[in-house]
């Protein structure tokens, strides 16, 4: 009797592979599949992160026999426990004293970690890095110092405020972080592809993720929410003239920049240090698309973004990006017309200018989603010797909530899951302040920074953008401020004013335009 699936049966029921098919001489024979156990504890391979799927030593059966009835195995090799349940005769009641019952279920429920409160959902890669010359001028960062040595990688993009089902294209912030698998340990590098947050300082983040998500009563987006939350937050001023530009829809995962938006430290091996911000730069160009085709592809494939980076690494095109760096002499800052290190800033490219460092090459899919993307766990924290931590506001809070969210998510041992381990035996550094070996004093306080200035970028943003760019910006805007309270649409107009007049009565008119459109 011939069975379908993957073998068949032969020699009164017994199952038995079919015969391999002949090779050709030049066809690469590759290693044998290592165990379950060297998979699961040595995910790393060569120059890369492994990718196989853990493969039994010998080969499951493909017909599972009970009772006299036969029944095809899962293809992935999710095979069954046991096919039945116990129960009082075939037709009675299950037995509570099923444990094999029990075990299966409970397992079934725990075999996915808890969700990200933000940045839920995302897509990612492996690959590896390689610096184009050693940085030892500027950091001690043991993977920035050979230009020969490439260092595993593993990458994961994702939606800032979303859920499973956000749309790719929505107008969202996209998260960009790198793990590097060292061989000093684990260091990892987390960036927005915005590069400026909409608050400088870590105590009013709970607040801004709330404003940005849906009501807590119906569960829906208010626009009042989140424009109340601007009305009170001038800081946030920049931050709009970027989310609301063309930038803040993205279709492609493979076209974006990154940024860390918060500024770290550098240290070389003379202790000289230097405040740093992160930049990855595509190799394949930026690109974003307006409102009306982020809405049209939100329908037709909400995942296209993912879609995309993983079908242009199936075909063999690796996605690259080079990494640089802004560099700023701690002396320097007083220089600036603005705190450094407040995060609701950019650094002029025209007066602290991009240093190339290496290019980042992802080449690799997952072959398994929740072990190799969902299980990764990032965090500013994971820093090795010639990388600290500044005294940016907004990264010091950061800097002991992310491990903590990990351990609610994925369990304490969540650094000993393979994807988040070292290729090596080291591991992170104690986190290190920009401040070790100057004696500081004050007062303890809670206020705003000196140099707060939250309007002039804001209205260099507006400026620098193309016509078309500004046109886009204000109808985006005007969509949503046209349906909030007077009051708050008051108060913002008011910031936008501050930042550019011409700015401010574009929004003002394109509200009154687009009321009178729907009336």
């Amino acid at each position: 009797m011939e069975q379908s699936g993957w073998f068949k049966l032969e020699n009164n029921g017994q199952a038995k592979a079919p015969a391999p098919k002949a090779q050709s001489a030049e066809v690469r024979k590759e290693p044998a599949p290592k165990t379950i156990m060297e998979e699961k504890y040595y995910p790393m391979q060569g120059k890369g992160l492994a990718t196989k799927i853990p493969q039994p030593a010998a080969p499951l059966p493909s017909i599972v026999q009970s009772r006299g009835r036969e029944s095809q195995t899962d293809p992935y090799g999710d095979a069954p426990q046991e096919l039945h349940s116990q129960t009082v005769g075939p037709t009675g009641p299950v037995l509570l004293q099923d444990t094999v019952l029990h075990e299966t279920l409970e397992q079934f429920v725990h075999s996915r970690p808890r969700d990200r409160v933000v940045h839920t959902k995302g897509y990612g890669a492996t690959g590896y890095f390689r610096p184009y010359r050693s940085m030892a001028e500027y950091t001690k960062l043991c993977f920035l110092q050979n230009p020969e040595e490439k260092t595993p990688v593993a990458t994961r993009f994702s939606l800032a405020v979303s859920n499973k089902g956000t749309p790719d294209t929505s107008r969202n912030v996209r998260g960009f972080s790198t793990k590097f698998y060292t061989s000093c340990g684990v260091f990892d590098l987390l960036c927005n592809h915005i590069p400026v947050f909409l608050v400088r300082d870590a105590i009013r983040f709970p607040e801004a993720i709330r404003a940005l998500s849906a009501s807590p009563v119906n569960g829906l987006i208010d626009p009042n929410r989140f424009w109340e939350f601007v009305a009170r937050t001038p800081e946030s001023t920049h931050f709009i003239t970027w989310l609301y530009s063309d930038m803040g829809t993205v279709k492609s995962l493979r076209h974006i920049r990154g940024s860390s938006v918060n500024t770290y430290v550098w240290c070389n091996e003379a202790g000289e240090r230097r405040f740093v911000k992160y930049h990855w730069i595509p190799m394949a160009g930026e690109e974003f698309i307006n409102q009306e085709e982020a809405m049209k592809l939100a329908g037709e494939n909400p995942d296209i973004a993912g879609q995309d980076l993983y079908d242009a690494i199936a075909k063999g095109q690796p996605v690259e990006y080079e990494l640089r760096v802004q560099l700023l002499l701690p002396e320097e800052a007083e220089s600036l017309s603005f705190d450094p290190l407040d995060d609701t800033k950019i650094w002029p490219e025209d007066k602290i200018p991009l240093v190339p460092v290496g290019r980042l090459t992802l080449d690799r899919n997952p072959e398994n989603f929740l072990h190799q993307v969902e299980e990764l766990a990032f965090a500013p924290t994971n820093l090795l010797e010639g990388a600290e931590l500044s005294a940016d506001k907004m990264l010091q809070g950061r800097s002991f909530i992310y491990k903590d969210a990990q351990r609610f998510r994925l369990g304490p041992d969540f650094g000993e899951i393979p994807v988040n381990r070292s290729r090596g035996t080291g591991r992170p550094q104690p986190t290190l302040s920009s401040g070790k070996g100057i004696r500081l004093s004050g007062d303890i306080v809670r206020e705003e920074i000196p140099r707060a200035d939250d309007f002039t970028q804001a209205g260099e943003r507006y400026r620098s953008l193309t016509p078309e760019g500004r046109e886009h910006l204000v109808e985006n805007i005007a969509a949503q401020l046209v349906s909030v309270q007077e009051r708050i649409r008051d108060m913002v107009l008011g910031y936008f004013s501050k930042a550019d007049s011409d700015f401010a009565k574009a929004v003002a008119k394109e509200m009154e335009e687009g009321g009178k459109r729907q009336n």
